[in-house]
């Protein structure tokens, strides 16, 4: 599967023991959403799944905001994402 391949440019082991996937794009386009749709696919998965630990993701399009966007997603990945 294609989606298998993409580059992910953030990984954050969180104090909760999850871990966070964060990708930095510059634009949003149709393939991205269809890379965002499977990695939550992936993560519902794997995280149903067990054995290899919970996790959560996201994406920040514009690089100044990514540390707004990892306070972010840590909080959701702390709530249950």
């Amino acid at each position: 599967m294609p989606w298998l391949a993409q580059k992910i440019n953030i990984i954050s082991k969180q104090n909760n023991g999850k871990t966070l996937v964060l990708e930095v794009k510059g634009v949003d386009d149709e393939r991205n959403r269809i890379k965002r749709a499977a990695m939550a696919v992936w993560i519902k998965t794997v995280n149903k799944q067990g054995g290899f630990g919970q996790g959560c993701f996201g994406v920040v399009f514009e690089p100044a905001r990514t540390r707004d966007v990892l306070l972010k997603q840590a909080r959701e990945c702390k709530n249950g994402e």
